[in-house]
């Protein structure tokens, strides 16, 4: 009871941020924008942290929210993804989005070395990329142990790119007459965040549209092999320092199971839609809240260390998967 108590203070903080996050998302100006309260909820984290003095009884509950919760929303977001969505994109879609996905992160974390920076920063600009934004940063984050200030740099990163993006595919689509299903293919496999790729894919037309998403969530279930595979490969970077590795100190965290678990519960339809619809907005709050703790405890000067080099890497990553998936879609589609 002490512990929650500890706790309560800061969780409520962080509530209250996601709540005003969520509402500036609705205003009809932002919904144009397509800013998702994620980034809000950061950035007002941010601002608060670095320009205002924030009480040492709000720490803990702040801490829980960006481990605890964050953790919980992650599961959740299996909600958002069944089976047999997966099914309609067929064997090309799964193979090009895996092939994809997969020549994005090494892309990031080759260029990466390259600019010097941290292989954790670089692993999850390419997750970020290659995956799903911010979800796929945030679930991936704990099993390479990166800082919070790496975590929020690549999430900035990212959700630049993928705005940019966002706008640029459907300006690219009518001036070039790309071909709808070219298209939504492409969209749905190198444009960042679920958003990004429905507004994107939309502006081609309802077909297109809801291919493309499809495309994307595909992409999305992606996180799991990717996290048990970027699970040994710390691992086996932790041996070559002269550390005791096994399978048994694998850190992948038991929620990216929880995720293919309730991915699993939602192909089966076992949960009525109504409660589904409720848990997914349910765990968009609860994102938003994770988010909020996120940017609470970044620190600008440390993000300054680090220098404009992310943002190089996440360019260029950017980039490589917009070309690479447009290859993909013309050979494959």
């Amino acid at each position: 009871m002490e512990k929650i108590k500890r706790i309560i203070p800061g969780l409520l903080f962080t509530a209250i941020i996601a709540f005003v996050s969520i509402m500036i998302q609705n205003i009809d100006f932002v919904q144009k924008l397509h800013f998702s309260s994620l980034i809000i909820a950061i950035l007002f984290g941010i601002v608060i942290k670095n320009l205002l003095p924030v009480p040492d009884i709000l720490h803990e509950g702040i801490h829980f929210s960006l481990k605890k919760v964050l953790r919980l929303a992650i599961i959740l977001l299996g909600f958002r993804l069944s089976f047999m969505e997966m099914t309609q994109i067929g064997g090309k879609g799964l193979l090009l989005v895996s092939i994809v996905t997969t020549a994005t992160i090494l892309f990031a974390v080759w260029l990466g070395k390259r600019f010097g920076l941290d292989k954790e920063l670089s692993i999850l600009i390419g997750a970020g990329t290659g995956i799903c934004g911010a979800s796929a940063i945030a679930a991936v984050a704990p099993v390479v142990d990166a800082e919070e200030k790496d975590t929020t740099f690549a999430i900035a990163t990212v959700t630049i790119f993928g705005t940019i993006a966002m706008f640029l595919y459907p300006i690219l689509y009518k001036l070039f007459h790309i071909p709808s299903i070219i298209y939504a293919v492409w969209a749905g496999t190198s444009i960042h965040e679920v958003a990004q790729v429905v507004a994107a894919g939309f502006a081609a037309g309802d077909e297109a549209g809801q291919f493309a998403t499809v495309v994307k969530l595909s992409r999305v279930l992606l996180v799991i092999p990717a996290a048990i595979i970027l699970g040994y490969s710390m691992m086996k970077h932790s041996k070559s320092k002269g550390n005791e590795w096994s399978t048994k100190k694998i850190t992948i965290p038991w929620f990216v199971f929880g995720f293919g678990a309730v991915v699993v519960i939602n192909s089966l339809h076992v949960v009525p839609q109504q409660i589904t619809n409720q848990l997914i907005t349910l765990d968009g709050f609860l994102l938003t809240l994770a988010m909020a703790g996120m940017g609470l405890e970044t620190s600008i000067e440390k993000m300054k260390q680090v220098g404009m080099k992310p943002f190089y890497v996440g360019l260029s990553t950017s980039v490589f998967i917009s070309v690479i998936g447009f290859i993909m879609a013309e050979v494959l589609f």
